[in-house]
């Protein structure tokens, strides 16, 4: 079932409605667990009621590569099949509860039109679409330390300041798609010129 903290722009009293819009099935899944594949067969998306996942996917040099992540509230979403053989998926990095329903439930709004579903799907592809671009925009900047400088300012801009990665650095690199110890050494390289402030995953932009 839906809560209000899986939709807080939703008043409770909607979300009963959108129960019987979408039908949703709470799953828990373990640590490391599947969540969802991308396939033919495979029409079910879901919306984090507790946790974090991954979208992720295994490159042609055997590397894994993090496209998303996502946490509580947040729609996950998985790019159809292509005419390759490539798989992308949908993996629990923490112990996650899962409100799952069908993909053409959201795709297209129940027969009643109710302005509750139009606001949900309004709100969850603005969402989506900002996190895609927002993504591209950190890994196309040219160095890595672009990529890190530019990925703290959408976070420092989240928070109102200081934040918590919202990975381990291991994961981080990953979403970066760059190699850790590189990474490391341009962290190091930051704290020591100021730039940054860090200790463990807690970081402030010192801005002048």
């Amino acid at each position: 079932m839906f809560d209000y903290k899986t939709h807080p722009g939703l008043a409770s009293s909607e979300l009963m409605g959108l129960n019987e819009c979408f039908k949703p099935v709470e799953r828990s899944f373990d640590k490391g667990e599947i969540i969802t594949i991308n396939s033919f067969e495979n029409n079910t998306i879901g919306i984090i009621k507790s946790g974090t996942a991954y979208l992720s996917t295994i490159n042609y040099e055997g590397q894994r590569r993090i496209l998303e992540y996502y946490s509580q509230g947040e729609l996950m979403t998985l790019p159809e099949p292509g005419g390759d053989d490539r798989a992308f998926y949908i993996i629990a990095k923490t112990a996650c509860i899962i409100n799952m329903f069908q993909k053409e439930k959201l795709l297209a709004c129940c027969e009643k039109q109710c302005k509750k579903h139009m606001r949900m799907i309004k709100a969850y592809g603005e969402d989506a679409l900002k996190k895609a671009v927002r993504h591209v925009d950190i890994i196309s900047q040219r160095t890595l330390r672009g990529k890190l400088l530019t990925m703290f300012e959408y976070l420092s801009e989240d928070s109102g300041g200081s934040f918590t990665l919202p990975m381990p650095y291991t994961d981080l690199a990953d979403y970066l798609a760059v190699d850790r110890s590189a990474m490391m050494r341009e962290l190091k390289q930051l704290n020591a010129e100021g730039v940054i402030s860090s200790v463990k995953r807690r970081v402030s932009l010192n801005r002048k």
